[in-house]
């Protein structure tokens, strides 16, 4: 019994580790006046991916739209890009921070972020 519960107890604890990804990192080119984030999501379980901040100084939102996989399994997850605009006029820093959350519309506490680090390469 003690092993068993200690065996939940290590699940639970990866689960947790899991929950809270490592920053990914995006080189964009400092030219570009676009560039799109991608992350991996499955909205036939619920959950969606929503941006929860970034510098609206350097950036606008052009659009996110879901990208189903090739494939026909009912239930296979696809991608869900957000296309940003560079906004025109600014000094652009070396990197730029931005974070994303995977919640349930009705579960707007629990989920995972995903934090994403935009560097600009000359």
């Amino acid at each position: 019994m003690k092993k068993l519960i200690h065996g939940i107890l290590l699940m639970l604890g990866f689960g947790v580790h899991a929950a809270n990804p490592t920053a990914m990192t995006l080189n964009v080119a400092s030219g570009e006046d676009q560039f799109k984030v991608t992350l991996q999501a499955n909205p036939t379980t619920g959950y969606q991916w929503t941006v929860q901040n970034y510098d609206q100084t350097l950036f606008k939102l052009m659009s996110s739209q879901y990208v189903a996989p090739e494939t026909k399994l009912i239930g296979a997850g696809g991608q869900m890009v957000f296309t940003f605009a560079v906004n025109e006029g600014v000094a652009l820093p070396k990197s730029s921070a931005m974070t994303f959350r995977y919640a349930r519309p009705w579960e707007p506490k629990e989920g995972t972020t995903q934090k994403v680090i935009i560097q600009f390469k000359p």
